[in-house]
């Protein structure tokens, strides 16, 4: 998927180190060049463009996390849902009440009912877990408290990195064997697609050769972004075709999508009257 960089190179499908992301600030964050080919080797362009590159591990904890949380929330609220069903409760208690406010209310009175204790027992289950889900979302810093529940809801998990497999999580492309610079990142990153990021190309020259830490630290530029132990801004690798024009498409499908209106299909059934089947 990736070949070795060449010396000077900086030009489409370029990974470099030291790259800059809104919601990663911290070591180990490599960029991705998207800009063309044509531009980058003719000197057209005052800025470089970029999508930022992380470890799956770190992707997972964030912007993963969130994808995943999403999923459990839905779940959760569409079993609650069936549970109330099953007691003869309309499912529209949940748009405007609390569903331990529901519970308290409609169903803590069957808590002693043999029959149903352990429906009760789940249900409970599910509002605590739900409860849990929410919190991590207002406090995404709640680290181990999110690890805890990542755990517990594997599955969610496991359908989340699938879908980045098979490139059906829009906005995220799945980048595989790339070597960093940092070991215990592995070798499986995400690139992010929706978010681009430039550098003005003087600084990008200087990176294609190695930039130091030193070299920048009173130029006040966003990136290159050194945080921890970095120290060189550089190129690490080159993404090859056809893995590069495939992550372009994903790239321009994001953002070049066009919305129409529905067309009645019994509408355009009324067409098919002249022979008689469209009634």
């Amino acid at each position: 998927m990736f070949d070795s960089p060449l010396e000077g190179e900086f030009t489409q499908g370029t990974v470099f180190s030291c790259a800059h992301a809104e919601n990663y600030p911290i070591a180990g964050v490599l960029g991705l060049v998207i800009t063309a080919r044509c531009d980058a080797a003719q000197d057209k362009v005052p800025v470089f463009s970029y999508v930022p590159v992380v470890s799956i591990s770190r992707w997972m904890m964030h912007d993963g996390a969130l994808i995943v949380l999403e999923r459990i929330e839905a779940d959760l609220i569409n079993t609650f849902a069936n549970n109330l069903r099953d007691f003869s409760l309309s499912d529209s208690l949940i748009k405007s009440h609390e569903m331990s406010v529901i519970y308290d209310v409609h169903l803590r009175k069957y808590e002693d009912d043999r029959g149903k204790k352990s429906k009760c027992e789940k249900i409970k289950g599910v509002i605590d877990s739900l409860e849990e889900c929410r919190y991590i979302k207002s406090n995404p810093k709640e680290v181990d408290r999110l690890t805890c529940l990542l755990r517990k809801f594997d599955e969610k998990v496991t359908s989340v990195v699938r879908d980045l497999t098979d490139n059906k999580l829009s906005g995220y492309y799945l980048l595989r064997d790339l070597t960093s610079l940092n070991d215990e990142d592995g070798t499986d990153f995400v690139a992010l697609l929706r978010e681009v990021h430039h550098v003005a190309t003087p600084i990008a020259k200087k990176i294609a050769h190695g930039l130091h830490r030193e070299a920048v630290a009173t130029a006040h530029v966003v990136c290159p972004a050194f945080y921890g132990n970095d120290e060189l801004s550089m190129p690490i690798a080159k993404l090859r075709s056809p893995w590069i024009e495939h992550l372009m498409q994903n790239f321009t499908l994001l953002f070049s999508r066009i919305g129409v209106k529905n067309n009645n299909y019994m509408e355009v059934k009324r067409s098919l009257y002249k022979i008689g089947i469209g009634g």
